[in-house]
């Protein structure tokens, strides 16, 4: 017999535990079924959402390639993203700056 039996405990204390308590207490199926459907749903999830994602990327990257091919500029136009991400750290100094020299204005 392929038969396989499981324990599982719930802690009514934790938030997770009562939610996945409650479900199976309201579910209209078996406690077994219950369980096996969550569990195959959740990872055939996981699976789409990978495969999601891999498939975003490579359009995201196509996009890239080909907008290399097409736009001469785009290598510069990377290099000023990359310069974008690190403004911000500078903008905070250039704020310093700012303030610094308004306080010193203000003294006049």
């Amino acid at each position: 017999m392929s038969v396989k039996n499981i324990k599982i405990r719930f802690n009514l204390d934790k938030e997770n535990d009562r939610k996945a308590y409650d479900y199976l207490q309201n579910a209209d199926k078996s406690y077994s079924k219950a369980v096996i459907s969550t569990i195959c749903d959740y990872i055939e999830l996981k699976v789409k959402s990978a495969n999601e994602d891999l498939f975003l990327e490579r359009v995201i990257a196509t996009i890239r390639e080909e907008t290399v091919k097409v736009n001469p500029f785009s290598s510069l136009l990377q290099l000023v993203k990359t310069q974008s991400i690190q403004a911000p750290a500078e903008k905070e100094d250039n704020t310093e700056n700012e303030e610094t020299v308004l306080d010193f204005l203000d003294g006049f």
